[in-house]
């Protein structure tokens, strides 16, 4: 005997929302310096951990792009980041 509940499948794609995480924004418009930095250190341990995902390297281009844009790195420093990650 099976303790999982029934599960009744459905077509209609009202059930299943968008990903919020996919349709949000980053959060980056009101992100102090240091939230994005902490965002930049969590994806960087998580591709050194072994994710290659393109997504995820994409995330980190823009938080650098955010850093540059703020003024809190320059574009040289950018690119010695960017030639780390590639």
């Amino acid at each position: 005997m099976s303790r999982r509940p029934d599960i009744e499948f459905s077509d209609d794609e009202d059930d299943f929302p968008e990903q919020d995480w996919e349709t949000e924004g980053s959060g980056l418009m009101n992100a102090s310096a240091d939230e994005i930095i902490n965002q930049l250190y969590v994806r960087l341990g998580s591709i050194k951990a072994g994710n290659s995902s393109i997504k995820l390297r994409r995330q980190v281009i823009s938080l650098l792009d955010s850093l540059v844009k703020n003024g809190v790195i320059s574009e040289k420093q950018k690119k010695r980041k960017l030639l780390v990650i590639i």
